[in-house]
């Protein structure tokens, strides 16, 4: 079976057929819809996915949403700052152990990841309805092999 050629995005072979400049180019257009569309929500993608995880999973550490979001604690600290600045995010302390707050999402922050979710998904279909439910289902594998549960980013 002939696989069909790449398609020319650049003009330039090495970054056309260069998966990670491509996925780059991909989250980087998602990135720009979701923002160009939540702009009056004044909430990043970064600070949707910290929210997210707080609807879904429920009152946690920092350091577990850090590690849910694979993002460095640094990063998760500032999320949480602004999360908590913006009225979105409250922070209180264990009953167990002072020293540890416990991270939990305000009616504000439950709103707006109730807000934000349509938006998401929706930008999320666009760029899925380029591809069949199997080539969906098969980049969704792909891209899972490639990440790195331990390797945090910024």
């Amino acid at each position: 079976m002939d696989h069909p050629m790449p398609i020319s995005i650049t003009g330039i072979n090495s970054l056309d057929t260069n998966p990670m400049f491509l996925m780059g180019l991909v989250y980087k257009q998602f990135r720009c819809n979701v923002s160009t569309q939540m702009s009056a929500m004044n909430i990043t993608l970064e600070m949707y996915g910290a929210l997210r995880v707080l609807h879904e999973q429920g009152e946690m550490t920092q350091q577990q949403l850090a590690d849910y979001l694979l993002r460095n604690r640094s990063v998760t600290k500032r999320l949480v700052d602004n999360g908590i600045k913006f009225g979105l995010i409250i922070a209180n302390k264990s009953a167990t152990n002072k020293k540890v707050k416990l991270l939990t999402l305000t009616p504000d922050g439950e709103q707006m990841v109730n807000q934000c979710t349509p938006i998401i998904n929706n930008i999320t279909q666009q760029f899925q309805d380029k591809l069949s439910k199997s080539e969906s289902k098969k980049l969704v594998t792909l891209l899972s092999k490639l990440i790195s549960s331990d390797h945090f980013v910024d």
